[in-house]
């Protein structure tokens, strides 16, 4: 094996992070590479699998309402990169506050809230797939709700 120099080390990692960072920005889901001595496999799962994944099942254990998606396309829980999500478990929301965007054929669209209460529980994650008519997040029922920030 040959000696590795600062340098080198460096630009190994900036390659390396720059790979990672090309994979999250894809709809790949598994990436290997290889060369002499070295082997890379980089796996996430599925998008999709949320859905029919152990969140679903605590939800309905809950037995609380569920908002879902609209329509299908990528979830994002925030109006821009390095924002705040438009919602957190514990914010209050009302009957038609934004709770995210979905992405579809490059237009974002406003997901609102069906319901009126406390976030209890968020099934998705910035980033993924969501079917038409997926679970997004599940509300306690309140009346008298206010959207967080008192904002409407």
């Amino acid at each position: 094996m040959t000696e590795h120099s600062p340098s080198a080390s460096a630009s190994w990692i900036n390659t390396l992070r720059a790979v990672v960072a090309a994979v999250e920005a894809s709809d790949v889901s598994e990436l290997e590479l290889r060369t002499p001595g070295l082997r890379i496999a980089l796996r996430r799962t599925v998008a999709g699998a949320v859905e029919a994944g152990p969140m679903g099942e605590i939800a309905s254990a809950l037995d609380l309402p569920v908002v879902r998606s609209p329509l299908t396309g990528i979830w994002y829980d925030a109006p821009a990169p390095g924002t705040p999500p438009y919602v957190r478990v514990g914010d209050t929301v009302n009957e038609g506050f934004v709770i995210g965007l979905v992405e579809t054929m490059k237009v974002f669209n406003e997901v609102t809230s069906t319901l009126t209460g406390i976030v209890r529980q968020i099934m998705v994650r910035r980033g993924e797939l969501v079917m038409a008519d997926a679970p997004l997040l599940t509300i306690e029922p309140t009346s008298g709700a206010q959207p967080p920030g008192g904002l409407l």
